[in-house]
């Protein structure tokens, strides 16, 4: 039976269940898990193993390549990255398929690249399901994602899109994940994204809400220090259960008391007081949970 992929039903690729990478290793494409704007997540099996995996199809193609060139650029990224707190890459490919779209049909090949399955769901879920994570759990977490937003940052690339739904639970273990909207600070390339205002609506940085409004100055650069902003956003969201909007003081903070002044810090509306990268983060989170 053909798998259908798609991210919406009048436009959908039928391929067939056993997918082959560009290294020749052979999956069994399972059920959907999760759909973004520019690609469909499904189960996989490896046929050889029997071992489970995440596979991302991109299905949203433009005249241009300018999406394709995106997933790429995504699947390079993740493949440098070797961190237990970031998803970790496996294989890549493409495979052929019979598109029908509004009534036309046609072939088409389309890229997948596959990644490291997270059975458990993700924040978002988790912050929904129960009335709270024990302080142990999330300081353990808190200081691994913080340590792998701080690897993301030394190959000097931005993340963009960090919000409850992209850090995934694999087991005892939250990971970051879904680079599609990544983009890198060395300039030594095409900006794959240009001037769109892109970013999580609701955990967007203030400088890209000033972005959003048409404000463009140095208050709506996207830089590391916009990371940090989401990332301390998420984790003021998972300790208590609400969003960080406004002005933040000690009070509205239910955790463990030497971390508020980090987030604080971490949230501040400026970019310029704020702090400043993944590694400063990651070392001023490791000296607030040594006290």
């Amino acid at each position: 039976m053909k798998i259908d992929l798609f991210l919406r039903k009048s436009d959908t690729f039928s391929i067939e269940p056993r997918v082959s990478s560009e290294c020749g290793r052979i999956f069994e494409v399972e059920e959907r898990l999760d759909a973004g704007g520019n690609g469909a997540v499904h189960k996989c099996v490896e046929s050889k193993t029997g071992d489970e995996f995440a596979i991302k199809f991109l299905l949203n193609y433009d005249k241009s390549n300018k999406r394709v060139r995106r997933f790429e650029f995504e699947r390079r990224q993740i493949s440098k990255l070797h961190h237990s707190h970031l998803v970790r890459f496996e294989t890549q490919g493409s495979v052929r398929s019979k598109r029908k779209q509004k009534g036309r049909r046609s072939w088409k090949t389309i890229h997948f690249f596959v990644m490291e399955l997270a059975d458990s769901g993700n924040l978002k879920h988790l912050s929904l399901s129960r009335s709270s994570v024990p302080e142990e759990i999330y300081k353990a977490q808190f200081r691994g994602l913080a340590d792998g937003l701080k690897a993301l940052h030394k190959i000097n690339v931005v993340h963009r899109d960090i919000k409850p739904e992209n850090v995934l639970i694999s087991g005892d273990k939250w990971i970051l994940a879904d680079f599609g909207l990544c983009a890198s600070l060395a300039h030594t390339g095409r900006n794959l994204t240009g001037e769109e205002n892109l970013g999580p609506r609701f955990w967007r940085s203030p400088e890209m809400t000033n972005r959003c409004l048409g404000v463009h100055s140095n208050f709506s650069k996207i830089r590391k220090t916009s990371d940090v902003f989401q990332l301390a956003s998420v984790f003021w969201f998972i300790v208590n259960k609400r969003h960080p909007t406004g002005i933040i003081e000690e009070e509205d903070w239910s955790g463990a008391k030497t971390l508020f002044p980090v987030l604080k810090r971490a949230l501040d509306h400026c970019p310029k007081r704020r702090t400043f990268d993944g590694a400063s983060f990651y070392n001023e989170l490791c000296d607030a949970l040594a006290i």
